[in-house]
């Protein structure tokens, strides 16, 4: 993405969002801020008064005790309040800042979660994550950097500039001349600055995106062992990482190098320079010249610290604009303004002239289909016929060209997408588990049932059995993606999952594929009751599933060739009758029957 597509105003925009969440916190950390500056404004000060008293009494060093009383009081004082200053900033800091992390990670996280399955499938969900973190880490970088050194140096330059126009105006006008020198300088480099940081996030997030990809992907590494080739596959990515990172430490380096160079001239000779010219034509006094040699130096300082800080401080900006691009991908499937919630009663899916392409592919148009309430209906076609779309569709997973699906004549395009979901259990072919406990994932569901609804549901899907003879039974976690578990334990984990939710759709989607015969049987008798009295939708290359069904469908290309039920479309002597025919173990071949 370009750069450029985020701007700073919009940054600065989304962190006021949060900020002004604990706007009175932030204040008063940015008040305690500008009063540390006192600290070295007035040591100076100080400084001078003590030296002018030491030069006044030089004859009688003994009259100098009771004039020194006060200045060494307001020294104790000084240090007493700025401590408590800085303490309490800091326990301020440590309260705002988690809970200000926190908000804008929950909020990119919760803007990223809502997109599609599509927009996941074109994206590494690892430079998803990495981009969350980034943004976390920036936020704070930034604004530990603008309250020290760079609020501190402004409220230091010109807090410094009165002080020392008491001691001489034109003093004064030089050290605004130089800081204004010194930050047009920062400014102008910083630009690029931010340009250089942008390619080195977004090089960083693509090689996280990749480490994570190879690492989620292990089996499949061990299985072909092919470590070598993935830590080649990577190299690449590796080496553009290092080179956008070398490129923006060395332009920061760059503007050091210039702004050390104004610092040295302007500051130690032009200044100082002038306060010993001062001093030599009796202008100011010894402790004068003290005063301004230490609110020089302390000033000089800390803008040597915001010459090093601003490459830091827009490189933090370049990373969080390039982390925040992630919140301008507009969320494809969102609801409209006026969506109300779907309320089913009998289930009825009607596809009307619904027209959907997939990238280059044309899949439906026109479609026109109507499954009644409470029937079953079974989808048959080869592999990249349309099925997993047709249901996909219905799940609103993806956008229509044209036309629409209405259940119980409500277009589900108007209805909110929590709602619909709730009212469709689907037990895909290749269930997704989390790496959190049996109990947590058969629940994911219906997450407020209770540990006999849990148990019933899993004694359903005949997945009680195997969980009991885990040491931890439902406790036991599962492993990242279900790795724990065999293939047709997952499935009978998701499919406990779908009878838990109890909805009126049920669609199932090779639900017993991953299943051996004996298991296959007790758990499509668990299905057929799970069926009643619900609209269902099944898919499976196993052809006698479907000889149960209601109705079957027959895709090819994305069109509806056949339908009736099985001894209808075994009577026409059609495609279905074929497949059937041609069966080998019970499986639908995976081609069409043209390129056998």
């Amino acid at each position: 993405m370009n750069p450029k597509t985020v701007s700073y105003g919009e940054l600065i925009a989304f962190f006021w969002t949060f900020i002004r969440k604990q706007k009175w916190t932030f204040s008063s950390i940015l008040i305690q801020d500008c009063i540390n500056t006192f600290d070295s404004l007035l040591w100076p000060f100080l400084l001078r008064w003590v030296i002018d008293i030491f030069t006044q009494n030089e004859v009688n060093r003994a009259l100098a005790w009771d004039a020194l009383q006060l200045p060494m009081i307001l020294s104790i004082c000084l240090i007493v309040f700025i401590e408590i200053n800085s303490r309490s900033m800091g326990f301020l800091l440590a309260k705002a800042m988690p809970k200000l992390q926190a908000d804008i990670r929950m909020a990119m996280f919760d803007h990223i979660q809502e997109h599609s399955p599509h927009y996941f499938n074109e994206r590494f969900t690892g430079s998803l994550a990495n981009k969350i973190t980034d943004m976390t880490t920036a936020v704070e970088s930034i604004i530990q950097q603008l309250f020290w050194p760079i609020i501190s140096s402004i409220a230091m330059s010109l807090l410094g500039a009165l002080f020392l126009w008491f001691v001489h105006p034109l003093l004064s006008g030089i050290l605004i001349l130089w800081i204004i020198v010194h930050l047009s300088i920062c400014l102008m480099f910083s630009k690029t600055c931010d340009l250089y940081e942008h390619r080195h996030g977004e090089s960083r997030s693509t090689l996280i995106g990749k480490v994570v990809d190879s690492l989620t992907n292990n089996f499949a590494v061990n299985l072909f062992y092919r470590f070598r080739f993935e830590k080649n596959a990577i190299i690449s990515y590796q080496k553009d990482e290092e080179n956008t990172n070398v490129s923006a430490r060395r332009y920061v380096e760059k503007m050091r190098s210039v702004t050390s160079f104004f610092y040295a001239t302007i500051c130690f000779i032009g200044i100082n320079g002038f306060v010993i010219y001062l001093w030599l034509q009796h202008q100011i006094t010894t402790g004068e010249v003290a005063q301004v040699f230490g609110t020089m130096w302390n000033i000089a300082a800390i803008m040597w610290a915001v010459g090093g800080a601003l490459p830091a401080f827009f490189q933090s900006f370049g990373i969080a604009k390039q982390a925040y691009s992630v919140m301008l991908d507009p969320k494809d499937l969102g609801d409209k303004a006026d969506a109300k919630e779907i309320k089913i009663q009998t289930g009825q899916i009607i596809f009307e002239n619904v027209s959907f392409h997939y990238s280059e592919k044309k899949l439906f148009s026109n479609k026109h289909v109507c499954i009644n309430g409470g029937e079953k209906v079974g989808l048959v076609g080869f592999t990249g016929a349309g099925k997993s779309t047709f249901i996909n569709l219905i799940l609103r997973f993806f956008p229509l060209l044209d036309g629409k699906i209405l259940i119980d004549d409500q277009n589900i395009a108007d209805v909110t997408l929590e709602s619909l979901r709730r009212q469709i259990a689907l037990i895909p072919q290749d269930p997704t588990l989390f790496h959190r406990t049996l109990r947590e994932n058969i629940a994911y569901g219906q997450p407020a049932a209770t540990e006999s609804e849990i148990i019933a549901a899993a004694k359903l899907a005949h997945c009680d059995e195997f969980i009991r003879n885990i040491p931890s039974g439902y406790d036991a976690k599962v492993g990242e993606r279900g790795t724990k578990l065999s293939g047709g334990e997952k499935q009978r984990i998701a499919i406990a999952r779908a009878i838990l939710v109890n909805s009126p759709i049920l669609i199932l989607d090779e639900a017993t594929s991953s299943l051996d015969s004996v298991t296959e049987k007790y758990i499509q008798e668990s299905l057929d009751k799970l069926m009643q009295n619900r609209t269902s939708i099944v898919i499976a290359h196993r052809l006698s599933t479907h000889s149960r069904m209601d109705r079957i469908l027959v895709f090819d290309k994305g069109k509806i060739i056949e339908e009736g039920t099985h001894s209808i479309l075994m009577s026409k002597d059609g495609l279905y009758a074929k497949m059937w025919n041609m069966q080998v173990g019970g499986f639908l071949p995976e081609t069409p029957l043209s390129k056998r």
